[in-house]
């Protein structure tokens, strides 16, 4: 036993890496998943590394979408600049990017290790960064390319603070150390901690904050980022809605026990945790947070050292509580914002356990566990479809019953999706962003009076909210069946038009008036890939429209002066030269 704890002091950081690397390999079979969408393949700026370069530096993170986004006052050029880079050399190929980010992760646990190692003895900080390593609630800030940037800053703001770490740190530390925490805020804000966790360190090991000149290097590297900031003119996040506020605070219970549970029972994993569908879920969590607590008791009086356990509980809850504005305006406990708080409860268990009696064994049984876990979870995350399925399959809710059927419904599997996004709406309470595309699949599956049925259920008896996009879309349903009286005001009282399709049944009601001036004006402001001419004529024909369909097609022809019989003409409808 004393050769294979040796062997562990002198090497169990490197095969603990290599590990760590060989757990997650299966994820380069993986696809791009859910944010990943949006922020890799919807991105219109990291095709382009050299020629976008300065954009990416000004600009917020979500408003580089392609096709556009509300500003979300993120301010991390670091992440954008990291997906460039691997577009740049790997194209748009998922393997490389989960490569990167599996790199990333580990290399936090190099750092991490590092820090614990000058804090407390070699098997305590080496059991430490294993749980940062391989405890399965890891999973989703690994798999998720998207939440890659909590690596870097993690890694960033670490590594800072092993520079600095030592009382007499050497100016060139100092320095480097800067710029690694002016690093880590670009690529998340939680980097900011640093400093914070730095005189909390301080603290524990010399009863006060001692030599001032590290916390001014860390604090260089915030205020740098923060002038940064201010010159790329991002704006700040917005807060919550009062209204949210209010109905979070009755589920913070929830809310503490299901994190509690994450840390001890890590099972199952699942995205979809939402605290407005997940009451009935209550009392286990709570039974996880009890369990939770015990132990940090526990090993607050019998702990080695219980200063700097308490110091690893502060780091933990400093990184966690910002993530509870998220959770706010969200309504997700999300399993990667455990990510950086990780690396706290990392320090609370290395000034917890002894010296060595049966760390090892302990540790090697954790060990031994998490990889089974991993190797069960990663085939979740081999894409959306897949890891919404297991979420509905988990913890079916609304909103899991939505999640998943907005996958369903890119699939073209029209009809299982009819029936998701009808669960979704039909829940206690509705899932009501599933709203728009409960009339959308109706629609998809060629069945305009089901949409238009799904559509006034859903507005009148489902509470869903009059937006845009819902709107129009209810609109070009009731237009496809032949109420035009009701279609025309409801797409005229929508304040946008997201889809073009309040334009087409206002190009199309101009048609059936006969107006093909009105017609024409409408005509100059499509934009749609599909000509309008062709939409109006398919939407005519649909709505059972013969004689406006009859003499729209001699109009788009160029015949219209030959049709003179007035049988064929719609009530009321001018004869409009086409154009000589």
């Amino acid at each position: 036993m004393d050769r294979a704890i040796a062997f562990l002091e002198r090497w169990g950081i490197v095969v603990l890496v290599v590990v760590t690397g060989l757990a997650y390999l299966p994820l380069l079979g993986n696809e791009f998943v859910w944010d990943d969408t949006a922020l890799i393949l919807d991105n219109r700026l990291t095709g382009d590394l050299v020629g976008n370069f300065g954009e990416m530096m000004r600009a917020d993170l979500w408003h580089t979408l392609a096709r556009g986004s509300a500003d979300s006052g993120y301010y991390r050029p670091l992440m954008l600049l990291s997906l460039s880079v691997d577009r740049a050399l790997f194209d748009l190929d998922p393997a490389a990017h989960h490569a990167h980010s599996i790199l990333w992760h580990m290399a936090c646990v190099g750092v991490l290790w590092g820090l614990l190692k000058k804090l407390v003895p070699a098997m305590p900080a080496l059991l430490g960064a294993a749980i940062f390593a391989l405890h399965p609630v890891q999973i989703e800030a690994v798999a998720l390319v998207a939440a890659r940037n909590d690596a870097m800053a993690a890694a960033f703001a670490m590594g800072a603070m092993l520079l600095v770490i030592e009382r007499d740190a050497r100016p060139w530390r100092l320095a480097v150390a800067a710029v690694l925490v002016w690093l880590g805020m670009l690529s998340k804000e939680t980097a900011i901690l640093a400093p914070v966790l730095l005189a909390s360190i301080d603290c524990a090991r010399y009863g006060r904050p001692v030599k001032w000149p590290r916390y001014v290097a860390l604090s260089v590297g915030v205020l740098g980022f923060f002038a940064m900031r201010h010159w790329a003119g991002v704006g700040s996040a917005g807060l919550p809605e009062p209204g949210n506020f209010e109905s979070f605070w009755p589920t913070l219970p929830l809310v503490v026990g299901t994190y509690g549970t994450l840390l001890v029972w890590p099972w199952p994993l699942t995205p979809a945790r939402h605290i407005i569908w997940g009451p009935e879920l209550e009392w286990p969590y709570y039974v996880g947070a009890l369990v939770a607590l015990s132990i940090t008791v526990y090993a607050l009086r019998e702990g080695r050292d219980r200063k700097l356990g308490v110091v690893g509980l502060l780091w933990a809850l400093a990184a966690w509580a910002p993530t509870l504005v998220a959770t706010v305006d969200k309504g997700l406990m999300g399993e990667r914002y455990l990510y950086f708080p990780m690396a706290g409860i990392a320090l609370f268990i290395g000034g917890a356990v002894p010296l060595v009696s049966r760390t090892w064994k302990v540790g090697g049984a954790f060990v031994l566990l998490s990889i089974l876990a991993i190797e069960l979870r990663l085939p979740d995350w081999k894409d959306s479809r897949t890891l919404w399925q297991e979420a509905h399959e988990a913890y079916p809710t609304p909103y899991t019953a939505g999640g998943l059927a907005f996958y369903v419904y890119q699939d073209e599997d029209h009809r299982e999706a009819r029936q998701l996004f009808y669960e979704a709406v039909a829940g206690d309470p509705p899932y009501r962003d599933a709203c728009t595309h409960l009339v959308m699949v109706g629609m998809a599956l060629n069945d305009p009076e089901d949409a238009v049925e799904l559509g006034t259920w859903g507005l009148k008896e489902r509470g869903c909210p009059p937006l845009a996009e819902t709107m129009t879309f209810y609109g070009l349903a009731l237009a496809s069946t032949g109420r035009w009286s009701e279609a025309v005001p409801i797409v005229q009282g929508a304040d946008r038009d997201p889809f073009g399709h309040a334009l087409l049944v206002l190009a199309s009601e101009s048609v059936r008036r006969g107006d093909f001036n009105s017609y024409e004006q409408l005509n100059a402001q499509w934009k749609g890939a599909v000509p309008l001419e062709q939409q109006v004529e398919r939407l005519l024909r649909l709505s059972g429209e013969e004689r406006a369909h009859t003499v729209f097609l001699a109009y788009s022809e160029g015949r219209l002066r030959i049709v003179t019989d007035p049988s064929e003409l719609p009530e009321g409808a001018v004869l409009t030269p086409a154009g000589p």
